[in-house]
């Protein structure tokens, strides 16, 4: 199988035109030979945005599959994470610690770390945006969580790819997925010394 481990579907506007819906994100994924994908929210609300991922799963089922959105700032994440958690098409989760302004490394947000962990699942970070979403930053909270697989989301976008080798040097849980990363040299380096289990391919539909 061929699976997207990063996408997502809605209306973006004004960052992105149009809206791009899940059946366009599925349409996308039957053209392109794709089995299915791993979306997530984007946005604010977490609540209305894991309920529509959820939705859409739901909606093609098989085809899709979601990514619980956390923000541990929020003192009522570790409920959202419970309450997406018992729907079995919630394979993972989300966080954008640049979005949400906070330090992947800090002990506060260990807790959901430790729930994650618990439950068995991988946790996607957005990583590339200086401060908060350094690669380091990431790779220092993962250390803490070996058994968490946890995936630097653009492989640190162009400014911080080679972070990302260091924070794999790090904690060997350290994964990277290759959407909004156009330097094809820094990939097949990367296959080369942590091997292709390490990587993962995802498109970031519908951007780029």
């Amino acid at each position: 199988m061929t699976i997207d481990s990063h996408c997502h579907a809605g209306n973006f506007e004004p960052l992105f035109s149009g809206d791009h819906s899940p059946a366009d994100l599925v349409a996308a994924h039957d053209a392109a030979g794709v089995s299915a994908g791993m979306m997530s929210k984007l946005g604010k609300d977490v609540t209305a945005g894991n309920d529509t991922v959820r939705a859409a799963c739901e909606l093609h089922p098989g085809q899709l599959y979601g990514a619980i959105y956390l923000n541990p700032t929020d003192p009522g994440a570790l409920a959202e994470l419970e309450r997406c958690a018992q729907y079995d098409v919630f394979r993972g989760f989300k966080l954008h610690p640049s979005e949400d302004a906070w330090f992947p490394y800090m002990e506060e947000y260990f807790p959901v770390y430790e729930r994650c962990e618990a439950l068995g699942l991988p946790m996607l970070f957005h990583s590339g945006t200086y401060p908060h979403s350094n690669p380091l930053a990431i790779a220092a909270a993962a250390r803490h969580f070996p058994q968490v697989p946890f995936v630097l989301g653009h492989f640190g976008l162009a400014d911080l790819s080679w972070e990302c080798f260091a924070a794999a040097d790090l904690s060997a849980n350290v994964h990277v997925d290759t959407t909004s990363n156009p330097m094809v040299r820094v990939l097949g380096e990367w296959v080369d010394r942590f091997g292709a289990e390490r990587m993962l391919w995802g498109s970031d539909f519908p951007f780029y």
